[in-house]
């Protein structure tokens, strides 16, 4: 459980920034090949939360944080109307427990909400709640000033006492700094009308409210109550790239990775090859293809050598190159789409990940460079 210390010692120091190593283990990555967000685990159930427009059209996605392996998590709860959806990890998380507060917090008290851009640092804020009753597309949402933007969708709400008090929603822009997250009293209704199908995947029907089971034959396209359309999991399909998204997977595929889970959005794949992270990228505007492999950081102590050997590769690698970032050491490689294909392109990414893989170990142990 996050500890009210904690929280009122990280509001005394910053409203906005890197998350706590105490924070970290409760936020979950969420990718898809459309999209990234933030989702949080509840080990009762068993469940990740996140919100649905994260993983719609999408019948599996990607989870993961530095506490945890990553995997593919099958999506089996849709809900369009609370904006919920619910993912059964096929592993157990060993993520540590998760308390759901009993009530609401108070107008005037000080909440926490978390989120994470894919691939980056966790990030929190905190402020004050504003209203407890914000009616917003038939829902009263917590509206509050612990405002995060972008990373703000599917991330947990904590109150001072570090129990979850909401599921960060919407960020309303009006220049008053004020997000809205579902009440966790909506979210433990949802888990019970859930629980009531026995381990099937649902959907809530947006027209009547009525969550609608997977039935144990056939499939169903329509609410049995209201007869309008919906979207159960099992009728979500797999996604299919096709062009140079379908290429750079087929690569991927013919070096030895699956794809699936590199996914982080429609033109964006992360690769590990040893204790190297690659990232493949295609650029549509400019039609370039990259593959930046971030090797490790540069020493506080005496870079002038490991500068002085990375120019030196520079003039003798072919096709690849070495830059910095900051103090991160990368290692690229540039192709244009119109010579993108297996037989072009497939040699280089390979070459790629086998020389990540060697010089990050090489430029750690000879020039004392850190992870």
């Amino acid at each position: 459980m996050v500890s009210s210390t904690t929280i009122r010692q990280i509001y005394n120091t910053a409203y906005l920034c890197s998350m706590p190593a105490d924070f970290s283990p409760l936020v979950l990555q969420i990718a898809t090949p459309f999209s990234t967000g933030t989702g949080f685990y509840l080990p009762a159930h068993g469940l990740v939360v996140t919100n649905e427009h994260v993983v719609r059209d999408n019948p599996t996605v990607l989870i993961m944080n530095d506490h945890t392996e990553r995997q593919l998590t099958p999506v089996v709860y849709l809900d369009a109307f609370y904006d919920l959806a619910f993912l059964r990890p096929e592993k157990p998380l060993e993520l540590g427990g998760l308390i759901l507060a009993d009530a609401l917090p108070a107008i005037g008290d000080q909440v926490i909400a978390m989120g994470q851009i894919f691939g980056r640092s966790e990030q929190l804020a905190i402020g004050e709640v504003t209203e407890l009753a914000h009616t917003h597309h038939e829902i009263d949402f917590i509206q509050h000033k612990a405002r995060l933007k972008s990373v703000q969708s599917g991330g947990p709400l904590f109150n001072e006492a570090g129990e979850l008090v909401g599921v960060n929603m919407y960020d309303i822009d009006e220049g008053h700094q004020r997000a809205l997250s579902l009440p966790v009293s909506d979210l433990v209704k949802c888990l019970h009308e859930f629980k009531g199908g026995v381990g099937k995947a649902a959907t809530r029907c947006f027209n009547c409210k009525k969550v609608v089971f997977e039935p144990s034959v056939g499939q169903t396209h329509f609410c049995p109550k209201c007869g309008d359309d919906i979207v159960l999991p099992c009728d979500v399909p797999e996604y299919q790239p096709t062009g140079i998204q379908a290429t750079v997977e087929e690569i991927i595929s013919t070096a030895g990775y699956d794809p699936r889970p590199a996914r982080r959005g429609p033109n964006l794949w992360e690769i590990f090859q040893g204790s190297a992270r690659i990232q493949i990228a295609y650029h549509e505007d400019s039609g370039l293809v990259t593959g930046d492999a971030h090797l490790c950081h540069v020493p506080d102590e005496h870079p002038g050598e490991l500068f002085e050997y990375l120019l030196k590769q520079n003039y003798e690698l072919e096709q690849l190159t070495f830059s910095t970032y900051g103090r991160d050491i990368i290692l690229s490689l540039l192709i244009y789409d119109r010579y993108l294909s297996i037989d072009t392109a497939l040699p280089q990414f390979e070459r790629l990940f086998k020389k990540a893989d060697y010089y990050d170990n090489y430029i750690v142990e000879t020039f004392g460079a850190d992870w």
